[in-house]
């Protein structure tokens, strides 16, 4: 394999990211020990690597609302439909000439 001789931690990342994803199609798992080794070997601190765990299973334990996930759309929903209220009010209001 051709390879160059050093990468970006952005192009670094990239790889080490779809390498993962590509053991993940297989099936593979890893526990917190072996994420532990596997990032000290690659420079990554144990507390950052803690840190990043915490995180995960906080949030993957978390479940997310269906209002958080949607809060944009339903804010829209009821600019739009106060608006057409609004709309709807001052147009029987308004005596048609």
């Amino acid at each position: 394999m051709n390879e160059r001789r050093g990468y970006g931690d952005a192009d670094a990342k990239r790889i080490i990211q779809r390498a993962a994803e590509i053991d993940a199609e297989r099936g593979r798992q890893l526990d917190g020990a072996a994420l532990r080794e596997i990032a000290a070997e690659a420079g990554i601190s144990p507390l950052a690597v803690d840190r990043a765990l915490r995180e995960h299973e906080s949030t993957a334990l978390t479940p997310v609302s269906w209002v958080k996930r949607h809060r944009t759309a339903i804010v829209i929903a009821v600019v739009v439909a106060a608006l057409m209220l609004t709309w709807f009010v001052m147009r029987m209001a308004t005596p048609i000439s």
